[in-house]
């Protein structure tokens, strides 16, 4: 019995060793160990752009990099892949103007939840593509990724 006991201790710590925390493909960078195309690009794009962090993530199963900045009083994120080409734009908009849909679905998929920041995603067109909401449930924090139409694409504990 006791065997059996530690087994399982020991294989519920791997398990957690293995798997690691939701954004764990996510890494901080500083502004020197991003490709130069990149900072180039965003600094022509955004030339007023203040307090730039940066990250390096995976976008579409490839390799990108993302900065998060300040301009005009909201928040933004721009990823972009080596060669400074921009995949997606996020946008930081007031819980209030989430579209019907996509507060209904959030609403219906945790009906105890508080809604803490929304994020509309867009092309680099600024075509909206969906929205990423932070909520905390049941004293957990989880974001959430939805389709325009509402449908939940990812869930990620954090």
């Amino acid at each position: 019995m006791k065997n059996q006991y530690l087994t399982t201790v020991v294989f519920g710590a791997l398990l957690v060793v293995s798997v690691g925390p939701a954004n764990a493909g996510e890494k901080k960078l500083s502004k020197e160990q991003v490709p130069k195309e990149v900072i180039t690009a965003f600094e022509k794009a955004y030339p007023h752009a203040k307090g730039m962090k940066f990250e390096e993530e995976t976008f579409e199963g490839k390799a990108a990099y993302e900065v998060e900045y300040k301009e005009n009083g909201k928040e933004y994120e721009a990823t972009y892949s080596a060669d400074g080409t921009l995949l997606q734009k996020e946008e930081e908009v007031d819980r209030e103007s989430l579209p019907g849909p996509v507060a209904d679905a959030v609403k219906k998929a945790y009906p105890e939840a508080k809604i803490e920041e929304v994020e509309k995603l867009m092309k680099p067109d600024n075509t909206v593509t969906g929205y990423e909401v932070e909520i905390k449930s049941v004293g957990k924090e989880i974001e959430l990724e939805l389709d325009v139409n509402g449908n939940i694409l990812k869930t990620e504990n954090e």
